[in-house]
C-alpha cells in the first residue's frame, strides 16, 4: 500500500515539477508485452539550460528522452532485469519511429534510470555496475550495452543539487531532505509545489489506516513536518488574504460613508434654502428619509 501511494506521489510530483521543461508522461506504455514505464520526460530543446536549476536531476533529464522507474524499497534483481528489458523495448520503438520519419537516432538513447532508496554491494556485483567519472557518488551504470543506470539515493552527497532526489529516499535520508526543503526560502521556485505534493502524500497515507505498519509510520513521520509547514503557510496565506479583503471592504465602506455624509451636508444647505425635499433627494442621491432626517439638525442650526 505504501509502495503504491509512494509511486503515485513520485510520478505526480515529478510530472508537475518538470512540466515547464518538456513533455512529461506517466505510466508510459512500451511496445512488446503490455507494460509501462513510470515516467518518460522529453525536455524541450530550448529549455535544456534551465534544467541546471534541478541539479543532478536536471543533468539526468538533459538527454533527449529520459525514462525513469521509481522504487519505494530496494530494487530487487528481477526488477532491474525487467527495467532493462523495458528500456530495450523503448529504444527499439524510438528507432522504428525515427526510420519512419527518416530521422537519425542515437543507438544508446535513451538510458533508463532506476531510482532506488538503497542498493547493496551484492546487487552491484551481480549486474556489474560501475561508477563513471564526472558523476556523483551513488550513480552507477550497468554494462555499456544495457543502457541502464541506477541512482542509489542513500549514497548521494547531501547538497541542494541532490535534494529533489533524496526526497524519494527512506528513513533518515528522506527526513533530512524534508527539513532541507522546509529551510529553503519561501519564494524558491520548486519549494511550494513539492511541499504541496508531500502534504497530499502524507494525508493519503493516513486515510483508512486503522493499523499502521512500521514502514507506513516511518513515512508519515518523515512527511509530518512538510504537512504541518504546508498547512501553516496555507493558513497564513488565508489570513493575509482575509486582512486584505477586510482592508479593501473597510475602505469601500469608508468611501461610501464619506459620500453619504457629504450628501447630507449638501442636503442641509439646500433645506436651509427651503428647496423641496424630493428635489434635494434627486440631486444628492439620498433617499427622502435621509433628507428628512437632516431637517431637525438644520432647524437647530437656524435657531438663535
Amino acid at each position: 500500500m505504501v509502495r503504491t501511494k509512494h509511486d503515485r506521489f513520485s510520478k505526480e510530483w515529478m510530472k508537475e515539477l518538470l512540466r515547464d521543461f518538456g513533455e512529461v508522461k506517466t505510466s508510459r506504455e512500451v511496445s512488446g508485452e503490455v507494460r509501462s514505464i513510470d515516467l518518460l520526460v522529453s525536455p524541450h530543446p530550448d529549455r535544456l539550460d534551465s534544467l541546471q536549476a534541478l541539479g543532478l536531476l536536471g543533468r539526468i533529464l538533459s538527454q533527449s528522452a529520459c525514462p525513469i522507474e521509481f522504487f519505494r524499497n530496494a530494487v530487487p534483481a528481477a526488477e532491474i532485469a525487467n527495467c532493462r528489458d523495458k528500456g530495450a523495448d523503448l529504444r527499439s520503438e524510438f528507432r522504428r519511429l525515427a526510420e519512419q520519419e527518416d530521422k537519425k537516432v542515437r543507438v544508446d538513447s535513451p538510458i533508463l534510470w532506476i531510482f532506488t532508496p538503497t542498493l547493496s554491494e551484492k546487487m552491484q556485483k551481480i549486474f556489474q555496475m560501475r561508477s563513471r567519472p564526472r558523476w556523483e557518488e551513488g550513480i552507477y551504470f550497468l554494462p555499456e550495452n544495457d543502457w541502464t543506470a541506477i541512482v542509489a539515493i542513500h549514497q548521494l552527497p547531501v547538497s541542494i543539487d541532490t535534494l529533489w532526489m533524496r526526497l524519494l529516499g527512506r528513513d533518515a535520508v528522506q527526513a533530512k531532505a524534508v527539513q532541507e526543503l522546509l529551510d529553503l526560502p519561501k519564494d524558491h521556485a520548486y519549494r511550494r509545489t513539492t511541499l504541496h505534493h508531500l502534504a497530499i502524500l502524507q494525508v493519503n497515507l493516513g486515510i483508512g489506516q486503522n493499523r499502521r505498519s512500521k514502514d507506513l509510520q516511518e513515512v508519515m513521520m518523515n512527511l509530518m513536518p512538510a504537512y504541518e509547514k504546508w498547512e501553516a503557510e496555507k493558513l497564513a496565506e488565508g489570513q493575509k488574504l482575509g486582512e486584505k479583503l477586510g482592508e479593501k471592504r473597510g475602505k469601500q465602506r469608508g468611501q461610501k460613508l464619506g459620500e453619504k455624509l457629504k450628501g447630507i451636508e449638501i442636503a442641509r444647505r439646500m433645506l436651509a434654502k427651503n428647496m423641496p425635499i424630493a428635489e434635494i433627494a434627486d440631486l444628492t442621491g439620498l433617499t427622502i428619509a435621509q433628507v428628512e432626517d437632516a431637517i431637525p439638525v438644520t432647524q437647530a442650526l437656524q435657531e438663535p
